[in-house]
């Protein structure tokens, strides 16, 4: 009896690694065009950024995505250009599209995968996870996320201990300046507002309206915002600290722009959806927040 149940049970176990390494193999073997910067970061930082095949032009990081062929912003796909790369599968978020290239695509049997997109930290953990799963990469999901999540819980703890030291947290503005257009504002509803709460910040115009606006010099100085962030170097070379200020003079009169408290990020990173880069942001902007110095700096986050 034994001789018959041992070569049962070694056919099974073969059979399971057999249509495990299959499941595998279909992972390994996607043609992937990928839909919004955060997205494209999780698929790289899950190691399967060699299916990759194409990108959207919000997605800029890792340096691997700028040798791909680029196909238009995310929101404004194109099924004509997208099916003559022949990829299996599209990975965005919810806001991709429009709906009519997305229909097309899976008429012509793209499978297509809209993750949900929120700016906070398990809308990232649901990303993550949900990538992962399609994937084939559930364990460097776990890990992913719980790098991640250590960075939040370390920013976190810097916030608390400054808030119970002082009873207040610092409030902080992101201000963007780009292309020659007026200045703008985060409020609420935005990556840059949701960056700012990671990080144990205090966003004082996410209380007054949503979304980007323009503010008055007066509105400015009732902000009174400590620190200023705006998209940096890499996302944004013509602007530095230095020429925000002459952009915006009124911001020299804040107390972020009297102690030069005015800092850059990278900001690619908050286009289409925040990435697994936003643990290690959040903490290197929590200490800049929370920092006995609060130096300035002109160096991404």
């Amino acid at each position: 009896m034994k001789k018959i149940i041992k070569p049962l049970v070694l056919s099974a176990v073969f059979g399971l690694v057999s249509n495990a390494a299959m499941a595998q193999e279909s992972h390994d073997t996607q043609r992937i065009i990928s839909a919004g910067n955060g997205v494209t970061e999780i698929i790289y930082a899950l190691g399967a950024g060699d299916q990759v095949i194409a990108v959207d032009q919000t997605s800029t990081w890792p340096q691997a995505v700028n040798q791909l062929p680029r196909l238009g912003y995310h929101k404004q796909l194109s099924a004509e250009g997208i099916l003559a790369l022949q990829p299996t599968m599209l990975i965005g978020t919810d806001d991709m599209g429009p709906p009519s290239t997305l229909a097309q695509l899976e008429s012509a049997g793209v499978d297509v995968e809209a993750l949900p997109l929120n700016h906070t930290a398990e809308s990232i953990e649901i990303q993550i996870k949900s990538l992962a799963s399609i994937l084939g990469k559930e364990q460097q999901g776990n890990e992913l996320w719980e790098t991640i999540e250590d960075s939040l819980e370390e920013a976190e703890a810097l916030a608390a201990s400054y808030e119970q030291k002082y009873e207040k947290k610092v409030p902080v503005l992101f201000v963007l300046a780009m292309g020659g257009r007026s200045p703008t504002v985060s409020g609420s509803g935005t990556a840059a507002n949701a960056i700012i709460d990671l990080a144990g910040g205090y966003n004082p115009a996410a209380e007054q309206f949503k979304g980007y606006k323009a503010l008055s010099n007066e509105a400015m100085l009732l902000l009174a915002p400590e620190v200023i962030i705006f998209p940096g170097s890499t996302s944004n070379p013509d602007v530095t600290p230095e020429t925000l200020l002459k952009q915006m003079p009124i911001l020299k009169q804040t107390p972020a722009g009297r102690n030069g408290r005015i800092v850059a990020i990278d900001g690619n990173m908050l286009l289409g959806g925040l990435g697994p880069r936003t643990g290690e942001v959040a903490l290197s902007l929590a200490k800049s927040f929370y920092s006995d110095e609060g130096s300035s700096s002109d160096n991404e986050s």
